[in-house]
């Protein structure tokens, strides 16, 4: 009889957990398949069905330990237990379970996401176009948007890969195809498409019935990539209200947070140290981590170092740079950049330099860093002299336009305009019997160019400007500036080579019926007088053109009007030297009379009395005292000593 019984048991346990799961109560369906495995321990769906409520209820370190404690069953489970790894972002450990599992369509799918997390986009993208292909279900756009995605971030690694069109619009789609924008740098195209992603976002999440908070959560990562796209434009402060716009939400991804926070921290620099450190916080949040790239970890990283460096704090800097070469071994340069820096601001540029030479010794790709680094500091020192000798060391082995251009400007700065010159036409020759970079070249021919014209000497900027021309037939810049240099000895010349110059277009709104009728003359004269001169501002390259070609018109000089004298005016009397000072500091100046003890009754009697007023009604006073006879005061008016006229009789 106890088979039976067994066999209802089970088979109303069964019920119960069905019931559960329909229902979405995990937590009971836990205790239903705590109970089955009690009556039954090889239960494999019940086991199976604990680590899938597990993980429903993010418990999923709960079903790792499950599942080691009961390795005969769990040895059926691989694709659920890779699946909990993946969750607790140990790829490696991932892939060796997943690659053990059966071949299906949901380990294609797990692997799929696992290469990409694992940073492996070439076999990531190759697995979803596979099971694009071999999958027939009706989740179709969501591996078109997980492709595009894996597209995104190859482009970003420097690949070759372009995606395919798709068919479907989604807003997670456009949002990837973003990206890709973003990864080729084509932040105007890709700020549209994110602006189109939004909107659809917004009204789709709608449609389903999200509030407006969910609506805002789900938007978040787009408004924060646009942000990014005006930051790399320049647009710091548009991009800072984006950010601000995101945090104020207070979103509940902490990557998200972190890539705002890094963001800001980047425009802040070494202003708002305050918020700053609020952001340095949210970057190193617990958690922030877990779904960035290594590239954005490492950039991270870095940036704090930055920021202790530029805000003076020297501890946590050097802490932080340490951590991060442990971490990031490829950073090394720019770590030891760093360091440099610090030792350059805390002991001075002697310390920086024997910290730097043994290793500088040994790595010669670093030493053109770390000597512009020394330049940078010795320039806000105000030190040109060192500055400039590091400088011409540097320009002697490589010429470099950016050296060249640097030196030749402190030359210029410290009046020594032949060095300038010189070093100009050293690099020049140095480019042009090397056979080097093209593009280099013509750099120093602009730049040379630029320096003649400064100093007037015009034919040899013509000279460099040709040589220019030559390079490149079809730069209409270096057209016209040739054209202006001939116009100032050369007019003929400068004539001949303005016809070379492209037409200028006629305006798109140009209306030819007016501009042919009779009445057009008398409409302008009209709307000369309606509107102010200034008010139509001249094409920039119409009015470029036109000074390069034409003569300038000399203004008429109008006459000055004769400066009127006073009549009082004698020409042999010194002016008075103190005529501009105001009079009462000049020295014949003597200030009013003030009458003295003018505020002798205020203050006395009750209070909120005038003293004034009870002189009048005090009778005694009056009758005790006698009648003053007349006398003349200085203090009396002229209205109180004439006599009073007699009224006329009617």
């Amino acid at each position: 009889m106890e088979k039976p019984q067994q066999g209802d048991k089970l088979k109303s346990l069964f019920a119960d957990l069905d019931r559960s799961m329909s229902n979405a109560d995990y937590e009971r369906a836990i205790k239903v398949c705590n109970r089955l495995l009690h009556v039954s321990p090889d239960d494999e769906l019940a086991f199976r069905c604990k680590i899938i409520c597990c993980i429903h209820l993010d418990r999923v370190s709960d079903a790792i330990t499950f599942m080691e404690k009961n390795p005969k069953i769990s040895g059926k489970l691989g694709f659920e237990k890779a699946y909990c790894y993946y969750r607790l972002q140990d790829m490696k450990k991932s892939k060796e379970v997943l690659d053990s599992c059966e071949d299906s369509i949901g380990k294609r799918e797990l692997m799929t996401q696992i290469l990409y997390r694992m940073e492996m986009y070439d076999e990531s993208y190759n697995s979803c176009k596979e099971l694009i292909r071999v999958a027939e279900d009706e989740y179709d756009e969501e591996r078109q948007t997980n492709l595009a995605a894996i597209n995104a971030c190859l482009i970003g690694a420097g690949s070759e890969r372009r995606l395919e069109k798709v068919d479907h619009d989604t807003h997670e789609l456009r949002y990837n195809m973003a990206c890709a924008f973003i990864a080729e740098k084509r932040y105007v195209e890709a700020i549209k498409l994110l602006k189109e992603a939004e909107t659809k976002a917004a009204e789709t999440l709608k449609e389903d019935g999200l509030t407006e908070e969910e609506i805002a959560e789900d938007t978040a990562i787009m408004i924060i990539q646009s942000g990014y796209c005006r930051q790399k434009l320049g647009r710091d402060k548009e991009a800072m209200a984006l950010y601000s716009k995101v945090l104020k939400n207070k979103p509940p991804e902490v990557d998200l947070v972190a890539v705002a926070s890094n963001n800001i921290l980047c425009i802040n620099r070494d202003q708002n140290i305050f918020d700053s450190k609020k952001r340095v916080k949210a970057i190193r949040a617990d958690g922030a981590d877990a779904k960035l790239t290594r590239a954005q970890r490492r950039d991270m990283h870095i940036n704090q170092c930055l920021f202790y460096l530029l805000t003076g704090q020297a501890d946590l800097c050097k802490e932080t740079c340490a951590l991060t070469a442990s971490k990031f071994p490829e950073t090394e340069h720019e770590i030891f950049l760093i360091n440099t820096a610090l030792i350059v601001k805390t002991d001075g540029i002697e310390a920086a330099k024997s910290f730097v030479a043994p290793t500088v010794g040994k790595k010669e790709d670093m030493q053109l860093r770390i000597s512009l680094c020394f330049v940078q500091q010795l320039l806000r020192d105000g030190n040109r002299k060192d500055a400039i000798s590091i400088l011409e060391s540097l320009a002697k082995k490589s010429y470099k336009p950016g050296i060249i251009g640097a030196l030749v400007t402190l030359y210029q700065q410290e009046g020594r305009v032949n060095d300038a010159a010189a070093t100009l036409k050293q690099a020049v020759d140095f480019h042009r019997k090397g056979g080097g970079n093209k593009k280099r070249l013509n750099v120093l021919w602009r730049q040379a160019a630029s320096l003649m014209i400064q100093q007037g000497d015009l034919g040899e900027a013509v000279k460099s400007l040709e040589e220019l021309q030559k390079s490149s037939p079809d730069d209409i810049t270096t057209l016209a500036q040739l054209i202006v240099a001939y116009s100032q000895y050369d007019i003929k010349k400068a004539h001949k080579l303005s016809s070379q110059l492209p037409p200028v277009p006629p305006p798109e709104d140009l209306d030819l019926a007016t501009l042919e009728s009779p009445n057009w003359l008398s409409s302008i004269k009209m709307m000369k007088k309606s509107t102010k001169p200034d008010s139509v501002p001249a094409t920039p390259q119409i009015s470029a053109i036109a000074v390069s070609v034409t003569e300038p018109k000399k203004k008429k000089k109008k006459p000055k009007c004769k400066s009127k004298l006073p009549k009082t005016f004698d020409p042999e009397r010194k002016p008075d030297s103190e005529r501009w000072l105001p009079k009462y500091e000049r020295t014949g100046y003597r200030p009013k009379k003030q009458r003295r003890g003018k505020d002798k009754d205020v203050g006395k009697g009750t209070q909120g009395a005038d003293s004034a007023t009870s002189a009048i009604y005090d009778m005694s006073a009056k009758m005790s005292q006698k009648k003053p006879e007349p006398e003349p005061s200085p203090s009396t008016s002229k209205a109180s000593s004439r006599p009073s006229k007699k009224s006329k009789k009617k």
